[in-house]
């Protein structure tokens, strides 16, 4: 699943970036996305959790019996 997000840069940055890409907007938007990756990866130890593992320890966090593990779809 992907996000919107609105970022507000330097104009100088932007001019530079504008320059490179031109009309290529899926370019920049692969560029940015790979940037943000690149620094995430190098100032974070722990990898990103995928939605699979997220869901999985969402469930896990009911007891089988509670009402709460019914409402996350497991149990009644």
């Amino acid at each position: 699943m992907s996000k919107n997000i609105t970022l507000n840069i330097e104009t100088e940055l932007y001019q530079r970036l504008e320059a490179h890409f031109r009309d290529d907007e899926q370019g920049l938007n692969n560029f940015i996305i790979e940037s943000v990756r690149k620094h995430l990866s190098e100032i974070l130890t722990d990898p990103l959790p995928s939605e699979k593992d997220d869901l999985e320890n969402y469930l896990k966090k009911g007891s089988s019996g509670s009402r709460t593990y019914g409402i996350k779809g497991q149990g009644w």
